[in-house]
Formats: C-alpha cells, sequence, structure tokens
C-alpha cells in the first residue's frame, strides 16, 4: 500500500483507552493513509486489540518489540 499518510501510535499497556484512538483515525474522511502501530512489549491485552484491528483493516499494520526500548539519556 502507497498512503499519502502515514499515522503512528506507540501503546505500552494501552488497553483501557487503545481502541478511542483508531476508532478516530478509521472514522476520518480521508482513507489513504496507514496506520503503523509499534507496541513496546505491553503486557496486558493490548496487543491482542491491535491484532483485531488489524485483521480487520488492512490499512493498519502492527509492530512488536521483542524487548523494552529504554530512553535515551544525555
Amino acid at each position: 500500500m502507497n498512503a499519502s499518510i502515514s499515522i503512528a501510535l506507540a501503546p505500552y499497556n494501552g488497553e483501557k483507552y487503545l481502541r478511542e484512538q483508531p476508532d478516530s483515525i478509521l472514522a476520518q474522511t480521508i482513507q489513504d493513509f496507514e496506520l503503523i502501530v509499534c507496541d513496546d512489549c505491553s503486557t496486558d491485552s493490548t496487543v491482542r486489540i491491535l491484532r483485531e484491528y488489524e485483521k480487520n483493516d488492512s490499512k493498519i499494520k502492527v509492530w512488536l518489540l521483542a524487548s523494552k526500548i529504554k530512553p535515551n539519556r544525555m
């Protein structure tokens, strides 16, 4: 898919409010976009929810990190 717009989400243990984000994005009038979701090793049902969205809409791509990203300290 060559979308004109790429939208990124980076949830972590976001099951409580997660559905509001993709639902809002999918409800927009502009449909020429891709939604890239990169989960940072959630331990709740975030991944299951994301996989449901990915299965039902080809514009959604879910990436799962193999290990938690630690903040870069300068």
